[in-house]
């Protein structure tokens, strides 16, 4: 198969190799090679299928809090924040200090915190793109978005030009730090006050009780997390989750992540257009970046078999 600089494919049979003259080699740290390359084609069937059981996990999540949701509301049930992990963190300095908890933590949410280190050591941040309801639906919502824009010339236009945009870029480079600062907010604030103090800004908590029609600052939060959507992909996710920003810091320890073969990239581009939280693959060696939510779409998007793959690799042996 023979991908231009474009990323359109240009002939080649899935899974074989045609020609071996690849243009001129990018290093590990440049972008990627231009002009025409010869590569072994990764076959369509596999990345459809990646999308596919990735849409159905995030579906299944997803239905299982719906239906926690609609069994608290209706039969009063346990509520649907004994799904969240980030609870087991918050309590850690005041269960260890005082062995009691914070208000609002289950004992569900230390094994879910347990098990998010688990993940996210063994697949960085697997949890973030297969598994997290709040992220599916930030995805979905953009993903709506997107069929309805694109099918507007007008539209389509303004959104690019405002997403690749040099000012956007710096901007989007500045509120990227944001959930860093509510990470420390949120455990800091847990430990000095005894309480919740992120509950008051959650979207999530928000969201499952958005059935009481309650105003606050974490309704106001999720609208702006949805209007965001629209136009940004996983907006919160991004910018403000601090659960993220706990699994990228232990996804740095993971041995797994996306590598990518210079000497096979197409430069089409095509990953970097895939990737939900804008993350520049095509110039990078290994995926190490503390916002990737091991989504796998830019390998799935990837027209090249050996350009991107999921790899293991000593954390301090390996380089972005």
């Amino acid at each position: 198969m023979v991908v231009n600089a474009q990323g359109s494919r240009t002939g080649g049979v899935p899974g074989r190799e045609v020609g071996s003259m690849p243009a001129p080699v990018a290093g590990p740290s440049d972008g990627p090679a231009q002009g025409r390359v010869r590569v072994a084609a990764r076959t369509p069937g596999w990345g459809r299928a990646v999308r596919w059981t990735r849409r159905a996990l995030q579906a299944a999540v997803v239905g299982a809090v719906v239906w926690q949701v609609v069994g608290h509301v209706t039969r009063g049930t346990a509520s649907a924040e004994a799904w969240c992990p980030f609870g087991g963190f918050e309590t850690v300095w005041t269960l260890l200090a005082t062995g009691r908890t914070v208000p609002h933590t289950h004992t569900s949410s230390l094994v879910l915190a347990v098990a998010i280190v688990v993940l996210a050591v063994a697949g960085r941040g697997f949890f973030c793109g297969w598994l997290c309801p709040f992220g599916s639906l930030q995805e979905w919502i953009h993903v709506a978005a997107r069929a309805v824009t694109d099918r507007v010339p007008a539209l389509r236009r303004l959104r690019r030009r405002a997403t690749r945009s040099s000012v956007w870029r710096r901007v989007d480079r500045v509120l990227r730090w944001g959930r860093w600062l509510v990470l420390a907010w949120a455990l800091i604030g847990a430990a000095v006050t005894g309480t919740m103090v992120f509950r008051e800004a959650d979207p999530w908590a928000a969201l499952l009780s958005v059935a009481e029609f309650e105003l606050s600052l974490a309704f106001a939060v999720l609208l702006v997390t949805f209007l965001l959507a629209l136009v940004v992909e996983r907006p919160f996710c991004r910018y403000a989750c601090p659960l993220g920003a706990v699994q990228g810091l232990l996804g740095k320890v993971s041995p797994v992540a996306v590598q990518r073969d210079a000497a096979a990239c197409a430069g089409c581009d095509l990953c970097n257009r895939a990737c939900p939280v804008a993350i520049p693959v095509n110039t990078l060696t290994r995926v190490t970046d503390s916002a990737c939510i091991g989504c796998l779409e830019c390998v799935a998007a990837c027209p090249s078999r050996p350009a991107l793959n999921v790899t293991f690799a000593l954390p301090i042996s390996s380089r972005s």
